[in-house]
C-alpha cells in the first residue's frame, strides 16, 4: 500500500500548494516591477523633451555670472551677428566722446554686470564709422529678437525688448537709466553710437534686451 502511494507522486494538495507558491512569487516579482516604475522620475522616460516646458517652448537656467567674450544675434528678423567682445574700463560716456577709430570693435564695460549677474546691467558699446561698426546691426532687431552672450561657464540668452534712436541730449538724459548698476535686473543694453560729425555723435542706436538665462540641453 505504501509503495503504491509513493510511486502515485505527490498528494493533491501538495502539488496545489507547490502551484500556489510559483503563482504567488511571479505575480510578487510583477508588484515589484510596478512599483519601481512608479517611482522613477517621469523625466527619465522624456529625454528627448528636456529642455522644453509642457508647452514646448524653450526652458532656461542660471548662469554662473562671468565676463562676456562673443555676441551673437539671431532672431525673428533675420538679423545675424557674431562679433568678439573687447573689455574696456572706459565708461560709456567717454566712449561717445571719442571719434570711431575702433569701428570693428565692441567693447563691455567691465563696470558694468557680468553676463548672467541677477543684478545690475551688462553694457556693450560700439562705434560706428563710414563703413560700418561692430554694432550697426542692432538698429535692424525687433522684439522677441534672440542675443546671446558667451562666456567661460556658458552661454546667456536674452530676449529683444525695445530699439530706440537717441540724439546727443536725450542720450544724455537716459544715459542714467541705461548705465546705472543699481538696477536693471541683469538686463542687456547694447549702443551703437553713430553719425560722427567729427565733434559727437549724432545718433545712437540702443538695445534693450532681458534675460532669459542659459539654455538648457534639448
Amino acid at each position: 500500500m505504501s509503495s503504491i502511494a509513493t510511486s502515485a507522486g505527490p498528494a493533491p494538495f501538495q502539488r496545489f500548494a507547490t502551484g500556489f507558491g510559483r503563482f504567488s512569487a511571479v505575480l510578487s516579482a510583477f508588484g515589484l516591477l510596478v512599483a519601481v516604475a512608479l517611482s522613477v522620475p517621469g523625466s527619465w522616460f522624456e529625454l528627448g523633451d528636456r529642455g522644453r516646458d509642457a508647452a514646448g517652448q524653450s526652458t532656461y537656467t542660471d548662469l554662473t555670472p562671468a565676463e562676456p567674450v562673443r555676441l551673437a544675434v539671431a532672431g525673428l528678423s533675420g538679423v545675424e551677428l557674431v562679433a568678439p567682445l573687447v573689455s574696456t574700463a572706459v565708461e560709456p560716456r567717454q566712449l561717445l566722446e571719442t571719434p570711431p577709430d575702433d569701428a570693428p570693435l565692441v567693447g563691455w564695460w567691465d563696470g558694468s554686470a557680468k553676463a548672467g549677474a541677477p543684478h545690475g546691467q551688462t553694457i556693450l558699446v560700439a562705434h560706428a564709422g563710414a563703413d560700418g561698426g561692430g554694432l550697426t546691426q542692432i538698429a535692424d532687431l525687433g522684439k522677441g529678437d534672440f542675443v546671446e552672450l558667451l562666456t567661460k561657464e556658458g552661454t546667456m540668452r536674452y530676449e529683444v525688448s525695445s530699439v530706440r534712436t537717441f540724439d546727443p541730449a536725450r542720450l544724455e538724459r537716459v544715459g542714467v537709466q541705461l548705465f546705472k548698476q543699481d538696477g536693471g535686473a541683469g538686463r542687456l543694453v547694447m549702443l551703437s553710437a553713430e553719425a560722427w560729425d567729427g565733434a559727437t555723435y549724432q545718433r545712437s542706436v540702443v538695445a534693450v534686451a532681458t534675460p532669459l538665462g542659459q539654455p538648457t540641453v534639448p
